[in-house]
């Protein structure tokens, strides 16, 4: 038995249809079986489409899924204060089972607001992993390295990037994936980031990096380095891992951006993060306009603060038109396609999702559109997503043909338990930071 949506309609973000039209679509079992018009219902369950839309779910390329628990902790500091003084001190307080929890905060969050995959980095990685398998989202996972100078640890932490990969890496086809996870040119020598590099092209994985993120990060490369992180980085051969995914980059010179589209390289936008640490505004209108594939991430919830891709898709597009002083930049379709096929293009995963196709993984999202912000409902429904939508619109989320909200209920978080589990850390938390 599967899902017929019924008399529904569609934003498939395949090239080959419509961008919007009016029909039916048919999920049985994981997959996308059929989209058309006049589907017989058969033996499936119906979800009738008045007032209804369904589209591919939001990709997050870059989160920190457990830093949920630091939201609001730290605020109104740039980037290497805030890491130095704030997060990276109480992030030593927190043991296993506290990232497992803040990871099913922060899933939570994400499935509610219509994320179906997410790219992560952080520490103790394979509680995230466990996260992602009990809840059913799309998770690419990367264990997030910072060299220490200290043998033991620094050679641990590559063991525990291959236990992960043999715990995780592609569990459940594919719906969980493991990435390397060097945390940035400055917290991470040359010898460690190639170690990492070789165990990313011995077992066939991506790397997923800071790179950029600040004027300052790029001034101290040409300083100590001579060269701009994305050069250095060219320079050692980590770009030639399988795939990179990129995180932030602000800051990319003209030679910069040769090197990010000629090696093929994902950039993962991070708009509001970026903004609220005083980063500044990546010119992603300039780089897509040199074919640089990019998607959008929301970063993490201490420094976004929170995990809304809708959200953050909204201020993608505006930032792009008062930066360029264009009207016509990052358009609302254009916008979409980031957050949903240039995603699935940035993890490497666009042959199974990103848009809604006969044969793809049945990862969707649905929007009820009976609110007055999507009136007149007759036109215009990419729009209306991008510059009205709300993500408590969104009234169905589904991974693999599995339903994990309807009717903004979860299917498979307690969210009161977990609720209750974050404050009793948080309580543990500061008390011991005091």
């Amino acid at each position: 038995m599967g899902y017929l949506f019924k008399n529904i309609s569609i934003i498939t973000i395949d090239s080959n249809k419509p961008e919007v039209i009016i029909g039916d679509l048919l999920v049985e079992g994981s997959k996308i079986s059929k989209i058309g018009t006049k589907i017989p219902k058969s033996a499936h369950k119906v979800i009738e489409g008045k007032n209804l839309l369904v589209m591919p779910g939001f990709i997050n390329t870059h989160a920190h899924v457990s830093m949920s628990l630091l939201r609001g902790y730290g605020d109104d500091l740039e980037l290497f204060e805030w890491l130095s003084s704030r997060i990276w001190p109480i992030e030593s307080k927190l043991t296993k089972k506290d990232v497992y929890i803040g990871a099913k905060l922060g899933i939570a969050e994400m499935i509610l607001s219509g994320t179906t995959t997410f790219l992560d980095m952080y520490q103790d990685m394979e509680m995230v992993g466990k996260a992602c398998q009990e809840i059913g989202i799309r998770g690419h996972i990367s264990r997030g390295t910072i060299y220490t100078g200290n043998e033991k640890l620094d050679h641990a932490a590559l063991l525990q990037l291959e236990e992960l990969i043999d715990q995780y890496h592609n569990y459940d086809d594919g719906r969980i994936k493991v990435l390397a996870g060097p945390h940035a040119i400055y917290t991470n020598n040359k010898e460690f980031l190639k170690a990492q590099l070789e165990i990313a092209n011995r077992r066939n994985i991506g790397v997923n990096i800071h790179v950029s993120e600040t004027e300052k990060e790029n001034e101290d490369a040409l300083l100590t380095l001579g060269k701009t992180p994305i050069s250095y980085l060219d320079e050692i051969g980590l770009l030639d891992a399988p795939y990179v995914v990129a995180s932030h980059m602000v800051y990319l010179t003209e030679e910069d951006q040769l090197i990010v589209k000629n090696k093929n390289i994902g950039i993962a936008h991070n708009p509001k993060s970026n903004l609220k640490l005083g980063s500044g505004i990546a010119n992603i209108q300039k780089y897509r306009n040199k074919g640089i594939n990019v998607g959008i991430g929301t970063d993490g919830a201490a420094s976004n603060n929170n995990l809304d891709m809708l959200n953050e898709l909204q201020y993608a597009s505006l930032l792009q038109k008062g930066l360029n002083r264009d009207a016509t930049a990052l358009s609302a379709f254009e916008t979409l396609k980031m957050a949903t096929i240039g995603g699935a293009k940035v993890l490497n995963i666009n042959d199974r999702v990103g848009m809604l196709k006969e044969g793809y993984d049945a990862d969707l999202i649905m929007f009820d559109m009976n609110q007055p912000h999507f009136y007149p409902i007759e036109n215009s429904h990419i729009s209306k997503i991008v510059y009205s939508a709300k993500s408590s619109d969104i009234v169905l989320t589904m991974v693999k043909g599995k339903i994990l909200m309807r009717n903004r209920d979860l299917t498979t978080i307690d969210l009161e338990k977990t609720y209750k589990e974050v404050s009793k850390i948080m309580e543990r938390v500061y008390k011991e930071n005091d």
